[in-house]
């Protein structure tokens, strides 16, 4: 699939006109826009398909970035199949490398001439797409990585293990702290019973005792 910019220009009374940059002789008009951009694209394809039978060359389509609107009303993309003509080229290929092809090919039920068309374009899928989009596409690496291989970053990883056990052993402090309080109240609370106990074993004195008569 090749997709072609025409640019769509108002000609005020006279309707509407379609030229397309990568064939500078090529132009349409029409009265309305719908029209205008129907007739493009069947012209484009009956002038594409001449300039084939002629054995001349068919321009490769530009990028819709590089193309300058000029003051046009609006881009429109004409998009032309890969079928609307065959050329016959003769290859020289070597035999091992073309036994290959054709058992590649055979697996996904391709032709030679389909593979080499798929190949090609997953080829400039990869040169022309920016590197974000080829790795949302492929969570492997691609021939894009392997030409300009991606920039290796370090980063440091924070984690929490040694922030818990910092706070494990704060823990363990204080409770070894509390743990040390409540010993010495159960020894001063078992001091204090001994001493009670040990006050009540021995007789008290009798206070201001009588004197028998």
């Amino acid at each position: 699939m090749a997709t072609f910019i025409s640019l769509v220009r108002n000609d005020g009374s006279s309707g509407y006109t379609a030229a397309v940059p990568d064939f500078p002789e090529f132009a349409v008009q029409a009265g309305t826009l719908d029209h205008v951009l129907a007739k493009a694209r069947e012209a484009l394809a009956a002038h594409i398909e001449r300039l084939l039978e002629n054995n001349e060359t068919v321009p490769v389509p530009t990028s819709v970035d590089a193309i300058k609107p000029g003051g046009a009303l609006l881009l429109f993309a004409i998009e032309m199949p890969d079928d609307i003509g065959n050329v016959q080229v003769d290859l020289p290929i070597p035999a091992l490398a073309l036994a290959r092809i054709d058992s590649f090919a055979g697996r996904y039920g391709l032709t030679r001439a389909s593979l080499f068309v798929s190949a090609v374009d997953r080829w400039i899928v990869q040169e022309t797409s920016p590197r974000q989009a080829m790795r949302e596409r492929s969570s492997g690496p691609t021939l894009f990585d392997f030409i300009h291989p991606p920039e290796l970053k370090m980063e440091t990883v924070t984690t929490d293990i040694d922030q818990l056990g910092e706070a494990a052993v704060e823990q363990g402090g204080l409770n070894s702290a509390e743990n040390s309080d409540i010993e010495r109240s159960v020894d001063n609370i078992t001091q204090e019973l001994e001493r009670l106990l040990e006050e009540s074993s021995h007789p008290q004195p009798v206070s201001g005792g009588q004197k028998d008569g």
